[in-house]
């Protein structure tokens, strides 16, 4: 124990160590300010358009109001009925407007999530009375209708809890992605930048940017500063390692403490940088509500005899559910925990053959691109749980036709692979030290 307190005293005097610690900070810190000055820019226009409406809107029925006396006198019955169509719609959108501004601000969510859930609704119906794959079109693509009754759903859940969503760009058109949808072209871009979502709060911030391989790149950094405490004492230079060789210290003992420093040393960085966001949103917005629902797919439903699931998707009939925020965190910090140790011992054995930090990061980083893109998505394949949105909402299991593709075996694979990289790493190691 004592030589592992030696090792973790050791880490906290490197200079380098104080130095990447300052930087990720600014950078993560800078990240959140960013992104929360958009969502805010964002939510500024909104009400700002809003604002505006009350006062254009009923301008524009005025106007057309007497108008309309003048065709009406004139005898001009055309343009009398396209004036009063006219003033029916500026009517309705001026109500609408109204709705959302006063339920703005009165923070009545709930109200608003309603009306949306009973549009959305609607739009499936039509969609089935009238065999349409959907009601809506972008540049002649349509939305799924997958995507629709996911959006429907989870604005049904936000009716119930009243939580405020994320700041999205489009607020007419409050769609949750999927991966159901296959745009191209103009409409995808359209598509992109009117569902993009942006966390204000501290938790809603951390949802929005898991997808984003964020915490795959924390991590790497982490092993970068933290993985080479054995590669950098076995330098011709700095010969730290043949000190032990004089003391009474069994090669086992000395790995396990530079490994385990190491390790603990990698996952408190990690989870440090991701706690910054929330520590920032307690001066800005708050933590934010673990009630927002987080899509889940389930894939092609049973068939009625019980048999196999079908390996063809269907949008019409594909089953998805929700969780809460605060389980899908739960379950991403699991995971992470599993991924530090996998990726930490891989970068931990190359530092046993290779001195140069930024050779092993950058051979972890080619490595890793490889196995996410390049080798098939397996249950078998370790790279595939390292994009943990996609593992966890079962995206990768219902695409890939793979029910194990799941947590469960992501967290068994992980370690174990994780624990025989590390027994590669003492095998390695017994070269350095003689007893």
């Amino acid at each position: 124990m004592k030589y592992f307190l030696f090792e973790c005293k050791k880490m906290t005097k490197k200079r380098s160590v104080l130095i990447t610690i300052i930087l990720s900070v600014v950078a993560m810190l800078g990240y959140y300010v960013f992104n929360y000055s958009v969502a805010d820019r964002f939510q500024k226009w909104r009400i700002l358009d809003l604002e505006n409406s009350q006062i254009e809107y009923p301008k524009k029925i005025a106007e057309d109001q007497l108008e309309l006396e003048e065709a009406e006198k004139a005898g001009d019955s055309a343009r009398a009925l396209e004036l009063q169509r006219t003033i029916g719609i500026y009517k309705n959108m001026l109500e609408e407007k109204r709705f959302d501004w006063e339920n703005i601000h009165a923070n009545n969510w709930a109200a608003i999530a309603q009306k949306q859930y009973e549009y959305l609704d609607k739009t499936v119906a039509i969609s089935k009375s009238q065999n349409s794959p959907s009601a809506y079109w972008l540049d002649h693509q349509p939305i799924s209708l997958f995507t629709v009754r996911a959006s429907a759903e989870e604005h049904r859940l936000l009716a119930e809890t009243g939580v405020k969503p994320l700041v999205q760009a489009n607020t007419f058109l409050y769609y949750h992605p999927t991966a159901y949808d296959k745009f191209t072209g103009e409409a995808l871009e359209f598509w992109e930048e009117s569902t993009k979502r942006y966390g204000m709060q501290g938790f809603h911030f951390l949802y929005q940017i898991i997808p984003s391989f964020v915490i795959p790149f924390v991590i790497l950094i982490g092993c970068f500063v933290f993985g080479n405490n054995i590669s950098a004492e076995a330098t011709k230079k700095r010969k730290g390692l043949n000190l032990y060789a004089v003391l009474p210290l069994k090669r086992h003992s000395l790995f396990l403490a530079k490994f385990c420093s190491g390790l603990l040393f990698t996952i408190l960085f990690v989870f440090f940088i991701f706690c910054l966001p929330l520590f920032a949103s307690l001066v800005t917005t708050g933590l934010g509500s673990l009630q927002i629902p987080v899509l889940m797919y389930d894939g092609p439903a049973e068939s009625l005899l019980g048999m196999l699931k079908s390996t063809i998707l269907n949008e019409w009939t594909d089953e998805f559910h929700f969780i809460t925020l605060g389980k899908y965190l739960g379950i991403v910090l699991v995971l992470t925990f599993a991924l530090i140790f996998l990726m930490f011992s891989v970068y931990f054995l190359l530092s046993l053959f290779f001195k140069n930090p930024s050779v092993n990061a950058a051979i972890l980083l080619i490595g890793t691109f490889f196995g996410m893109t390049v080798l098939p998505k397996s249950p078998f394949n370790p790279f595939t749980y390292v994009d943990l949105h996609k593992v966890i909402n079962g995206e990768f299991a219902v695409f890939h036709f793979n029910e194990a593709i799941n947590v469960t075996n992501g967290l068994i694979l992980l370690c174990t692979v994780g624990l025989l990289v590390t027994v590669l790493c003492y095998l390695r190691f017994r070269r350095y030290v003689v007893e």
